[in-house]
């Protein structure tokens, strides 16, 4: 091995972290020796122990703090060498001077310390290999020194300590090469694992993206289809395409959250929120599923459950609704109970229980594990990815809660769901929001690349009244609003040409008239911090793909009325 791969062995700024986390052992021995110096050497051994450890933690705190990981690779290298030899140094010295001057007790102490210094550079090796080097190389030199020193060694006794520390140093570099191999085995598995996870974000990102598009055809012309005058048959046929549309969306959307959520990137958001109505609300969206299969879905409230709790209303939702949607899925006949309770200590107990076909204990043991069915025929039988109770116990226990499960085959099952959730008080009900005001005489502008995207926006926006134009891409989009006049502008984010993020900086800039125009994204990008990143680069709002048509004609709507900065200025009369 090359010199150069010694100095560079190992991860740049992990001997800072093993420095960092042996601080408390390392001060603790620092003491003990240091009452020992004092004890049988007196004062000034005391001090001079004190001042070489010290302006060695310094050195460490100060590199800790100031460490960035884009340093220049000579600094990195130093770092790397200079705080484990710095200490060995210090340490080795002072062994080397009590074995040669002190009395027989701290001659063996000493001899220990020099053993476990070499112990201590060998731990080191699984980080690096210069660091290992650096910081057993003294040790090594005053366990040589030592025989050369001492008075009471002939020349036989030099030589029989000098094959005896040969040796010494022949098993340390066998152990440090057989730790070494694995500690680079682990980097490389590590690297690996990281190339995986962004190589797998970078596929849902994509997937998404290429999912939500032609969904948002589908839903969307679905919607308008709503709007036009249909007989039973065609009615019946378009419920069909609407729900299996949702439920492609729902799938796609549980393998996000799966994704967010083993990606630590999944932000619970607390507020207050009525836990009764919450209930109340998804016991309503799954009757008419439970009246057509015959079964009774019911809600037990007990007196204990708090009506208002702090916490994620929606993803509370989302794990009752996950868990009503599976008893409903697995009862043919007999009833579904939604029980709502609360325990001390700010605990929400949600139970569902059904009188389905239950579970075996094999079956419950496989039960949370994503992509995995309590037996090889349920998806047959009844479909589904199983991902929905993998996210719900994670949900649960991001909400510091658990999910237990109780079943028997042939009798039915019973899912609790235990979160924390404190009692809040009920917030002030908020006057009543109008409904969404018609768009008769706005003006929109489409921005699109796919022909489906825009029928879906005109359909939408001319319900209501409004008058759209389209336009492919950045570079139409450009041209138009430099000679005609818009309230908003609807921008997807993808397009050939000019993407809607470049056009977006060149409104701002004022390459197309008006700098302060509305312009809302229309993206089919559902990671983790894609809104938040698009309202940076200069839109006003971001709706993702399927679009929502209230949400998005009430966005429209407020963007609309929002004064420009030319009718600000008018109305303070500058």
């Amino acid at each position: 091995m090359a010199l150069r791969d010694i100095l560079d062995d190992g991860q740049a700024g992990a001997m800072l972290v093993v420095t960092r986390r042996s601080r408390a052992a390392r001060l603790i021995a620092t003491a003990m020796v240091g009452g020992l110096l004092f004890f049988y050497l007196g004062w000034t051994a005391l001090i001079v122990w004190l001042v070489a450890n010290t302006i060695c933690e310094l050195w460490v705190v100060y590199l800790e703090r100031a460490y960035r990981p884009h340093w220049g690779q000579g600094v990195i290298r130093f770092m790397r060498i200079g705080p484990p030899s710095a200490f060995a140094m210090v340490w080795s010295f002072m062994s080397a001077y009590c074995v040669l001057n002190g009395p027989m007790a701290m001659r063996y102490a000493a001899l220990l310390i020099l053993f476990g210094i070499v112990v201590e550079g060998v731990r080191y090796a699984m980080n690096s290999l210069a660091a290992m080097l650096s910081l057993t190389v003294w040790p090594f030199l005053m366990l040589a020194a030592l025989p050369l020193l001492a008075k009471r060694f002939d020349l036989l006794d030099r030589l029989a300590a000098f094959m005896i520390l040969l040796g010494l140093i022949g098993y340390v570099a066998d152990a440090v090469r057989t730790m070494r191999a694995s500690a680079k085995a682990r980097e490389e598995a590590e690297a690996q694992a990281l190339e995986a996870s962004r190589a797998k974000s970078a596929f849902l990102a994509m997937m998404s993206h290429e999912l939500r598009t032609p969904m948002n055809g589908v839903l969307g012309l679905a919607h308008a289809l709503r709007g036009t005058k249909l007989d039973a048959q065609q009615s019946e046929y378009l419920e069909m395409i609407e729900q299996s549309g949702h439920g492609l969306m729902t799938i796609l959307n549980d393998i996000l959250d799966l994704s967010k959520i083993e990606a630590g990137k999944l932000n619970l958001e607390v507020a207050p929120f009525d836990l009764r109505k919450l209930a109340l609300q998804t016991r309503a969206v799954w009757s008419e599923s439970a009246r057509l299969k015959g079964l009774d879905l019911i809600l037990e409230v007990s007196p204990s459950a708090p009506p208002w709790v702090s916490g994620d209303a929606t993803r509370v939702r989302q794990i009752l609704m996950n868990l009503v949607s599976n008893a409903l899925k697995f009862t043919e006949s007999g009833r579904v109970v939604i029980r709502l309770g609360g325990e001390a200590g700010g605990v929400v107990t949600l139970s569902v229980t059904d009188t389905g076909v239950g579970m075996t204990a094999e079956q419950i043991g496989r039960l949370f594990t994503p992509f995995a069915q309590g037996d090889a025929s349920i998806a047959r039988r009844f479909g589904g990815t199983g991902l929905g109770l993998s996210i719900c116990r994670q949900l649960a226990e991001l909400m510091a809660g658990e999910i237990i499960v109780s079943s028997e085959p042939g009798v039915g099952s019973t899912f609790t769901v235990r979160l924390g959730l404190p009692a809040a008080p009920p917030l002030v009900a908020a006057p009543a929001r109008a409904a969404v005001t018609q768009l008769d005489g706005a003006r929109v502008l489409v921005v699109d690349d796919n022909l489906v995207n825009q029928t879906v926006a005109r359909t939408i926006l001319e319900a209501v009244g409004a008058a759209v134009a389209v336009a492919g891409d950045g570079h139409a989009a450009l041209a138009r609003l430099r000679i005609e006049d818009f309230d908003v502008v609807l921008m997807d984010v993808h397009m050939p040409g000019m993407d809607g993020v470049e056009a977006v900086r060149r409104i701002r800039a004022g390459e197309a008239g008006r700098t302060d125009l509305p312009v809302v994204a229309l993206t089919a990008d559902a990671m983790v911090g894609d809104a938040e990143r698009l309202l940076a680069q200069g839109f006003d709002d971001a709706h993702p793909k399927p679009v929502q048509p209230a949400g998005l004609l009430a966005t429209v709507a407020s963007l609309r009325k929002a004064p420009t900065e030319l009718q600000r200025l008018r109305a303070v009369g500058m």
